[in-house]
Parts: C-alpha cells; sequence; structure tokens
C-alpha cells in the first residue's frame, strides 16, 4: 500500500520522522493525488503507526488530518463510552506526521485531542502559492493561542516541527494544484512579485514526472 509500512529499521529521531513523511506522501498519492494530503498518526513510544488518512473528497472535504484522527477513535474506542476523559488511545504518546502544515481547524483539533506533536512537511505559504485556497495562519500561532479555563497558559500543546521532506512535499502539491494555476493567479502572482517563485517551482519539480516516490 506504501512504500513502507513500518520504520523499525530507523532509530535516530530524524531518519524515523523522515521515513513516516514518506509514508504519509505515498498513501496521499494513492488516495488522492489531486489533493495529496496525506497523515499517519504514530505511536512514537512503540515506533508504531496507529491510523492512516487521507482525504478523497468523496464525503466531506473537510476531512483533512482529522481523517486519520477519526480513523484512530474508530480502532481504538473508548473502554467506557468516554472518549473525552478516557479515549482508547492515549494520544500523548502519538505523532501527527502530515504531508501540508495543518490549517487552523486541524491545529486546533490537535491540540483538542491531546496530540503530543505534529510534523509536516509542506507550509501554508507554499501550498498557497500552489495555487490552492488557504487561511493564512500558521499552527505557531494558533498553538500560541491555546489557553485553559481563566486564560491560564496551555502547556499541553504539541512540540512542533515543519519542514520534514520538504521538496517531496511541494513537489506533490505543486504538480496536484496545477489547475488552480489560473490567469487571475498569475496576475496576482506578479503583482506580489513572486514571479520568480512560479519559475523555481517549474525548475525544480518538473509534473510529468509526478508523483516521485523514494523507497524506503
Amino acid at each position: 500500500m506504501t512504500a513502507a509500512q513500518t520504520c523499525h529499521h530507523v532509530d535516530d529521531q530524524v531518519d524515523i520522522d523522515e521515513c513516516y513523511m514518506k509514508i504519509a506522501l505515498d498513501y496521499a498519492l494513492l488516495h488522492n493525488s489531486g489533493f495529496p494530503f496525506g497523515a499517519l498518526i504514530v505511536d512514537h513510544t512503540k515506533n508504531d503507526i496507529s491510523c492512516y488518512g487521507a482525504n478523497s473528497n468523496t464525503q466531506n472535504k473537510l476531512l483533512h488530518e482529522q481523517s486519520g484522527q477519526l480513523r484512530c477513535t474508530q480502532l481504538y474506542p473508548s473502554p467506557t463510552n468516554d472518549d473525552m476523559t478516557n479515549p482508547g488511545l492515549d494520544w500523548s504518546k502519538q505523532t501527527l506526521y502530515t504531508t501540508g502544515e495543518p490549517c487552523p481547524m486541524c491545529a486546533s483539533q490537535s491540540i483538542y485531542r491531546g496530540v503530543s506533536r505534529v510534523v509536516w512537511g509542506s507550509s501554508i505559504s507554499d501550498i498557497n502559492k500552489s495555487g490552492r485556497q488557504q487561511l493564512a495562519i500558521n499552527i505557531e500561532e494558533v498553538v500560541a493561542s491555546a489557553k485553559l479555563g481563566a486564560g491560564i497558559e496551555d502547556n499541553r500543546v504539541p512540540e512542533l516541527l515543519g519542514g520534514v521532506h520538504k521538496d517531496e512535499c511541494d513537489h506533490a502539491f505543486w504538480c496536484a494544484f496545477s489547475v488552480f494555476r489560473t490567469k487571475e493567479y498569475h496576475d496576482a502572482m506578479i503583482m506580489n512579485n513572486d514571479t520568480e517563485y512560479i519559475q523555481d517551482r517549474n525548475a525544480r519539480f518538473p509534473c510529468v514526472s509526478f508523483p516521485v516516490r523514494q523507497q524506503v
């Protein structure tokens, strides 16, 4: 189904993050190469995948990384039917790997769910410059806004790491979103002095070779 089902063959954290990002990207390209948002939820204490997720857009276009989180709640239901206080999965031991930086909706869900790490490939800015609609609020801003009652700082927010296999993820989004790069898009990029961005992407990310998959 993917280039690799596990990353048990690596033990360095950098290598582990890169390995799981490759799996997330392959999963996204397999299930919906036109919107290559792929996600894995990994128990980092066991180095095991808890569940996969990709938005096929067939039922609900809002299911970005949430598709993986919803799948986990189905696979690991609360043993007491109390997902609020007794979830079936220990989310504090989970890392979310996603090909694209979580939008505010998905970032918020990761905070509420209690995911302890979020790792992504492409940034919101790059996804937007590839031609796709985005909310220009990065995940750091969303995490910084998290408060407990009475405005107390929430220290249970996830650790964040972006830019893992960024080029591979950027390549996937650049080619997938070519259909959205209309005349209006090009006019706006010219106005924003971003023509060099387009030239760079076209030179480095030829869509004739899309998708690019690397074996792990």
